[in-house]
């Protein structure tokens, strides 16, 4: 993803989710600028971005407020996470959800992370637990404030990752 893609990023953004969920162009900058490379997209030309996947490494359960226009990466993450997916109608069905993920699973994996997570929204918790997300619970306040601010449904998920030895 490049900082050209974010205009049409938004247009997809927005024919997929609810309002309440789009995101503002400053959102996607300071999530771009701060962490390129776990930002991808599926495009079938120039003007033409078909899907994308944002990710974002983080520590400690860090997740960013949604909206957040100054999202920072942390020293050291301890996890990936998945903060917006969308696919487009026209490339529903073929395979683009688990193409953009096996590229996140691949660099976190590279990165010795422990896992993937995420905030299901949109009653979207069955379509992640087919991709191998299961619920984990909220253990803290400040957690539990984040999550509200994805709505009343929001669900925070995880995907372990096969942890790679220092000596491989």
């Amino acid at each position: 993803m490049t900082h050209e893609d974010l205009p049409h990023v938004l247009a997809l953004q927005y024919s997929c989710y609810h309002p309440d969920f789009h995101e503002p162009l400053s959102a996607f900058e300071s999530k771009l600028s701060a962490s390129p490379d776990t930002c991808w997209v599926i495009s079938a030309g120039p003007a033409a971005i078909q899907a994308y996947l944002v990710c974002l490494p983080i520590a400690d359960e860090n997740y960013p407020l949604l909206h957040a226009p100054d999202w920072q990466p942390p020293m050291r993450a301890d996890e990936l996470y998945v903060h917006d997916i969308a696919i487009s109608p026209l490339l529903r069905g073929q395979g683009a959800s688990r193409q953009l993920l096996r590229q996140a699973i691949t660099h976190a994996t590279r990165l010795g992370l422990a896992r993937l997570s995420l905030i299901a929204v949109q009653d979207s918790a069955a379509f992640w637990g087919h991709l191998g997300f299961a619920a984990r619970p909220v253990t803290s306040a400040p957690l539990a404030r984040k999550l509200a601010s994805f709505g009343a449904d929001a669900m925070l998920m995880s995907h372990n990752l096969p942890q790679v030895s220092a000596s491989a």
